[in-house]
């Protein structure tokens, strides 16, 4: 995990509480692949997303500096939602054939900055979230950074949403 100095967000008034920011690396992939034209290597495998993602978690550490960091993703598996219920996201598009080459290499990107990553069977990465959210907002501030909507019903006094596509705007849901 990383460990920086501790500079508030302006929000939290407990300055040595520390910050953990908690990214949805899936809609940071996805954000990340449709931003960014076609980019690929010598080799024809498309790079867009990875190139995206690693500039857009290269700006949140040094513009945030945060105390902690997990980036959280999607699992592959089939969630306990879809079992529940045959047709959740049934209409959903499946994942570009372009994005899908790079998923592996944002992975490795994360390995190699030594950043935590979390992937847990069943659940989507808003799911894991909110439940890290709730769980760790006793003993640090946190930091959500996603454009789901659904998770500013996670915002409190220990709780902000972060949008990082809104930074010309007002990217703080507090």
């Amino acid at each position: 995990m990383l460990r920086i100095l501790n500079f508030p967000t302006g929000k939290f008034s407990y300055v040595n509480r520390p910050r953990l920011y908690l990214i949805d690396g899936s809609s940071y992939i996805f954000r990340a692949f449709y931003a960014i034209g076609h980019l690929s290597n010598s080799k024809g495998l498309p790079t867009n997303a990875t190139y995206g993602f690693t500039q857009m978690l290269l700006k949140v550490l040094k513009d945030h500096r945060p105390d902690y960091l997990i980036v959280v993703f999607d699992s592959k598996a089939p969630t306990f939602r879809s079992q529940v219920y045959q047709e959740y996201k049934a209409n959903r598009p499946a994942m570009p054939e372009g994005l899908v080459p790079q998923i592996p290499y944002i992975k490795k990107v994360m390995q190699a900055y030594r950043i935590a990553t979390l992937e847990i069977e069943g659940y989507e990465a808003d799911d894991v979230i909110g439940t890290l959210a709730k769980k760790l907002e006793s003993e640090a501030d946190v930091v959500i950074i996603t454009g789901d909507k659904d998770i500013l019903q996670l915002v409190s006094d220990r709780t902000e949403v972060y949008d990082t596509m809104k930074e010309k705007d007002s990217p703080w849901i507090k």
